[in-house]
Parts: C-alpha cells; sequence; structure tokens
C-alpha cells in the first residue's frame, strides 16, 4: 500500500503544483483559460523541472531550482501571449503565483514535521495537500474575481517596483527555509508560513484595494460632473427659455415696426429690423434638442452626453446624435468602467475634431445594439498601434486611454470595438 501510495505522489505531485501555478496565474492576470497548445507546452516544461529540481543532492539548489524555473516559465508564458503589457506585472504575478501553489503543501510538510507518523499516513497527506491546493486555487477562480489592478499598477510604477522587491525578498527567504527544513537544520515553523502567507496576500490586495478606491473616487468624481453638467444645462433652458419670453413680448412691436417700413417703403428700415432682431434670434435658441435624450434611457449615458456636448461645444465642435428609437443597454447598468470607456472614445473623437477642418463628432445609437462613434479628423492615424500602451497621436497625451478600452473588451465577451478610418472620417463601432 505505501508503495502505490508513493509512487502515486512521486508522479502527480508535480503536475499538481503545475496546473495550481497556472491557475493562480491566470486568475491573477484575469485570463478566462489557457489554449490546449499552451497547456500542452508549458505543463510538462513545469513537471519536468520539478523533477529535475526534486533530483539535486543539494538542498538548497532544489529550493532555488524549481521556484526559480518555474516563475521563469510563467513569466515566459506571460510575455509571448501577453497576458498584461508591463513585464513587471507578469513576473509580481509570477512570483505570487508560486508562492500559493507551494504554501499548501509546504505548510503539510511543517505540521507533519511535528508529529511522529507513520510513512503511509505521511505519504497519503501529501497527496491530499496539493489536491487541497488544486481545490483552493479553483474555487477562486470559479468566483470569477476579476483582479483589474493592471491598468493601477500601471499608473503607480513607484507600488509596483516596491511590490516587486518584497516578492522576490519574500521568494529568497521561502526558499533558504526550505533548505534549512529539509537540512534537518530547522524544524519550520506554522507561524513563519502563515506570516509569508499574509504578507502574500497583501502583495494581491494592496493593489486591488487601492484600485477600487481609486475608481470609487473615480465614479465620485464623474457623478459631480454629471450634476454640474445638469445644473449646467437646466441653466442654459432656463437662460434661453427668458429669452424666448423677451422675444415673444417683443414680437408685436418687430411686426408693428416692419408693417410700418413697408406701407413707407423705407427698405432701411425694414432691414434694420430683419439683421438687427430677427436674424440674431435664430442664434439664441438652443440646438441641445438634437441631441434626443428623451430617447436615451440610460440616465449616466444621457449625462456623460449632455457632459461632452458641452466639451465639444466649448472647443467649436459641431457635435449631434442620431437615433430614432429608445436607446438601452441594461447589461451596462452601474458599470464604471463601459461609461468610462465610452467617455473615452468621446472625449478623444473631441480632440481629434477640433484641429480638422470640418470640426464634426456624430454619435449613432442604433437598436440598443451599436453605438457608432464618428468624428473629422486631420493627418495621419495608425489603426495598428492606436491601443497599444503608451501610443498617441497627441503630444500632451499618456495613451492610456485607448489601452484601457481595449482591455475592458477583452475582459468582456458581450462587447466588441471595430475600428476603420477613411480620408475624412475615423470611426468607432461598439456592438453588443
Amino acid at each position: 500500500m505505501f508503495q502505490i501510495l508513493n509512487i502515486l505522489n512521486s508522479v502527480t505531485w508535480p503536475l499538481f503544483e503545475g496546473v495550481v501555478m497556472l491557475t493562480w496565474f491566470s486568475t491573477f492576470l484575469s485570463q478566462r483559460h489557457y489554449s490546449w497548445r499552451i497547456l500542452v507546452r508549458v505543463l510538462p516544461l513545469l513537471y519536468v523541472v520539478n523533477i529535475i529540481g526534486n533530483g539535486f543532492d543539494s538542498a538548497i539548489l532544489r529550493a532555488i531550482f524549481s521556484s526559480t524555473s518555474a516563475i521563469a516559465i510563467l513569466y515566459i508564458l506571460g510575455r509571448q501571449q501577453r497576458l498584461a503589457s508591463n513585464q513587471s506585472i507578469i513576473l509580481l504575478y509570477a512570483i505570487v503565483s508560486s508562492f500559493f501553489a507551494y504554501w499548501i503543501p509546504n505548510l503539510e510538510k511543517t505540521v507533519v514535521a511535528f508529529f511522529d507518523v507513520e510513512p503511509v499516513i505521511e505519504v497519503s497527506l501529501d497527496f491530499l495537500a496539493n489536491v487541497f491546493s488544486l481545490g483552493v486555487a479553483i474555487i477562486v477562480r470559479k468566483f470569477k474575481y476579476q483582479w483589474l489592478t493592471e491598468a493601477f499598477l500601471l499608473g503607480h510604477p513607484k507600488l509596483l517596483k516596491g511590490l516587486l522587491w518584497i516578492s522576490l525578498c519574500l521568494r529568497i527567504i521561502n526558499d533558504f527555509c526550505a533548505y534549512l527544513f529539509a537540512t534537518d537544520a530547522f524544524f519550520g515553523s506554522i507561524w513563519l508560513d502563515f506570516f509569508l502567507l499574509v504578507v502574500v496576500v497583501i502583495l494581491v490586495i494592496l493593489p486591488a484595494g487601492l484600485s477600487y478606491r481609486e475608481m470609487l473616487l473615480s465614479k465620485l468624481k464623474q457623478h459631480g460632473d454629471e450634476l454640474e453638467a445638469t445644473h449646467n444645462y437646466t441653466h442654459t433652458l432656463e437662460s434661453h427659455y427668458a429669452e424666448y419670453l423677451s422675444f415673444k413680448h417683443d414680437y408685436k412691436n418687430i411686426v408693428s415696426s416692419l408693417e410700418y417700413g413697408i406701407q413707407l417703403g423705407n427698405l432701411s428700415d425694414i432691414k434694420t429690423t430683419y439683421y438687427s432682431v430677427i436674424k440674431t434670434s435664430e442664434t439664441g435658441l438652443a440646438e441641445t434638442r438634437d441631441l434626443h435624450l428623451h430617447l436615451i434611457v440610460d440616465n449616466n449615458l444621457k449625462s456623460a452626453i449632455l457632459v461632452k456636448y458641452q466639451y465639444a461645444k466649448d472647443l467649436g465642435v459641431n457635435f449631434s446624435v442620431e437615433i430614432n428609437q429608445p436607446f438601452q443597454v441594461s447589461r451596462f447598468e452601474n458599470d464604471l468602467n463601459f461609461y468610462r470607456l465610452f467617455n473615452i472614445l468621446i472625449d478623444n473623437a473631441i480632440e481629434a475634431a477640433v484641429p480638422s477642418e470640418k470640426k464634426v463628432v456624430t454619435i449613432l445609437f442604433i437598436d440598443s445594439k451599436q453605438i457608432v462613434i464618428r468624428n473629422s479628423y486631420m493627418g495621419h492615424i495608425n489603426v495598428e498601434n492606436i491601443a497599444t500602451m503608451g501610443y498617441s497621436s497627441k503630444s500632451d497625451h499618456s495613451g492610456f486611454g485607448l489601452y484601457f478600452v481595449n482591455q475592458y473588451i477583452a475582459q468582456h465577451d458581450h462587447i466588441s470595438l471595430t475600428t476603420t478610418v477613411n480620408s475624412e472620417i475615423f470611426t468607432q463601432k461598439l456592438l453588443f
């Protein structure tokens, strides 16, 4: 019985550790799945690395080789598959994934070392620890928790650098403890294992928590902008309504003046009345009726359009909305990142239209299934590079906006974005 369990454990534990590592790595980087081609290529590598590492006579070499090689494989995988845009983020989560893969089996060995147990029980516990480690990784993954911290870490490079150095130091400490444990110079400490776990969890939770805090602050700011836009819009309507009442009050006098000028054949008076009163009044009425806001059901979307309308108007851009029936995409209600995506696309369209000759931005809402944003532009736009982190056709911009859009769409199966460019119009189409 012992021989069978020992063989089973020896054969399966490298496979367990490889799968657990890949599962955690995938979860941290918000990837839904790996292709079979990747699994067939990476899992055998992780398996072989663990087998080779176990074959070293030196305990320190065993510890360093296994963990370092596994981290290197995950790092190379992350870079080749472009699971994140920043190499430091890939390395950070590769190290963290190795911690979570090894922690439960290491804790089990530490606990068993305090007791005098039979070999068959020890081997059985080793196998169960690997099974439990895999189960924990799968359970966390099933919750589909989105570790959307990449954008946050990219915006805070000093924090990212600090977290990376901490993770590297912890990895070294853990490997050294494994060496001492293997050479009987150190019998292990449950408290040390839990201390390492707490610190590693902080490495994951800290950027996630700070990112969530920034999202809340951004949401509050957006809400404030929406309230301000609504206030400004209401004030504009009131102002135009007052102008309308004033115009109505003077209407009879205007008609009388025209009638008197016509009777006398005084063309000069007629021209004065027309150009000074009637003609100028045409520009005094609000054009926001062109936005068709009553057909947009989502209040957040409606407020965003009001804000961008005023923004475009201030920049001298002709901003219009085309819609022929009520529009609502209920799937995205209360999704702050979707509204952020929408605002980024509109901002880019307005800013691109400013230096153009026509200065036009048009938004089309089609059957609650499509949002099409068209704008005039000037110059050359590289469609292949616009979603790349750091790329921008504007000298004073970071190039992060469309990268965020691309990342958001990559993480949501029910939305897609297509981009087309001709000699005069730049078009981005969101399809739900």
